[in-house]
């Protein structure tokens, strides 16, 4: 029988350089999208109409918190209501490690107050108060793949 079997070290390498591709191209592809949305967002002026700081439970226990604020703008053909403070998927785009600093990334914003608020033109209903998109995330997973697709190149060689 010639050839050889695949060995541990093998498989962790195939692991590691698949897993920090995967890791990699969705940081990369939320980065990019962050990006973008933050980049054709347009100014329209919405009215507060509460906020409020939302606990979220994570896997382990671990807790964290995401401001919450509630809004209603108008785009050219219609009012709207919002409620996300970050350009992202949804309000739990940003989150925060204790609810004070939740508490201060919302502290400007009282009911009935006049702000800013922009939206994605291509997705009217995706609006948001802060035009500067929280990429850490993205770059993490970025940083994170790279690392372990080094990782198991130098685990083949």
């Amino acid at each position: 029988m010639i050839g050889s079997a695949i060995g541990v070290v093998d498989i962790l390498a195939i692991v590691a350089v698949s897993g920090g591709l995967l890791l990699a191209g969705v940081g990369g592809r939320r980065y990019l999208r962050l990006r973008a949305v933050a980049r054709r967002a347009v100014e329209t002026t919405g009215t507060i109409n509460g906020k409020r700081i939302q606990l979220v439970r994570g896997a382990g226990g671990s807790q964290s918190y995401v401001p919450v604020v509630d809004y209603e703008y108008r785009t050219p053909t219609e009012r709207r209501d919002g409620t996300t403070v970050y350009p992202g998927n949804s309000q739990f785009a940003k989150q925060f490690g204790t609810e004070s600093a939740a508490e201060t990334a919302v502290a400007d914003y009282e009911p009935g107050d006049q702000t800013t608020v922009y939206y994605d033109p291509d997705d009217p209903a995706h609006s948001f108060l802060i035009a500067d998109p929280q990429t850490a995330t993205a770059v993490s997973l970025v940083v994170i793949g790279g690392a372990a697709l080094v990782g198991g190149m130098l685990l083949v060689v």
